[in-house]
């Protein structure tokens, strides 16, 4: 194969045929006040199972700060709470595949935070 060739074939394998039609979605906010940050921590876990986030629970951080993550158990979903008592500040962040599920999922924990 001529390296002309070899190039038209790796070009024509790296560039993609067609455009990817999944697009991800994101919603998040912030609530303020969090001044007991394991408080904080249990509080996620609590909102999280609630809500069907209970696949692939983690919690990571130290200090004043910590992350709670969690995938959706039936929904191509991911939550991710993040509670700093430094901040006084607790993000909440919910990213999926499809929007109105996405949304509504996020509404919920919001809600329920």
């Amino acid at each position: 194969m001529s390296k002309l060739a070899s190039l038209g074939l790796l070009v024509g394998l790296l560039t993609p045929g067609e455009p990817a039609l999944a697009v991800p979605h994101v919603y998040s906010a912030v609530v303020l006040g969090v001044t007991d940050l394991m408080a904080c921590v249990e509080n996620a876990r609590t909102v999280a199972s609630r809500n069907g986030f209970s696949d692939d629970v983690q919690v990571r951080g130290s200090g004043e700060s910590r992350s709670f993550y969690a995938d959706h158990a039936s929904l191509p979903m991911a939550l991710s709470i993040s509670c700093s008592t430094k901040l006084s500040a607790a993000s909440i962040a919910v990213a999926g595949m499809n929007n109105d599920d996405t949304f509504a999922a996020f509404q919920k924990v919001y809600d329920d935070f």
